[in-house]
């Protein structure tokens, strides 16, 4: 984890699934109520499944109506990206969650 005064980036090298969930899980949440901005730093072979993508959804709305930011340092791609298609979070995406997921429309 890096971090600053207000922001912070997590860096989750150890796979994305139900196995790491809870793990992942906790560190979000502390790091989103420490922090007013939170980044994720994922790599694209990390092994993914829904729990993930289900994680952080939650995460998003609970940063969102706490005054917080979530971010990917990079889009979904590889196995992450795999599983937003394979899900359906891809078909007809709306602009924000465009910007969140495959960082579409950002400079």
């Amino acid at each position: 984890m890096s971090s600053n005064a207000s922001e912070t980036t997590l860096f989750w090298h150890d796979g994305l699934t139900l196995r790491t969930i809870s793990k992942h899980h906790d560190e979000l949440l502390l790091a989103l109520i420490a922090k007013s901005a939170v980044a994720l730093d994922i790599s694209d072979d990390e092994p993914a499944d829904l729990s993930f993508v289900q994680l952080i959804e939650s995460a998003r709305i609970f940063a969102s109506t706490s005054g917080k930011k979530l971010t990917l340092l990079r889009p979904a791609t590889g196995n992450l990206r795999d599983v937003l298609e394979r899900g359906g979070f891809l078909h007809n995406i709306s602009p924000e969650d465009a910007s969140f997921w495959l960082h579409d429309g950002v400079k």
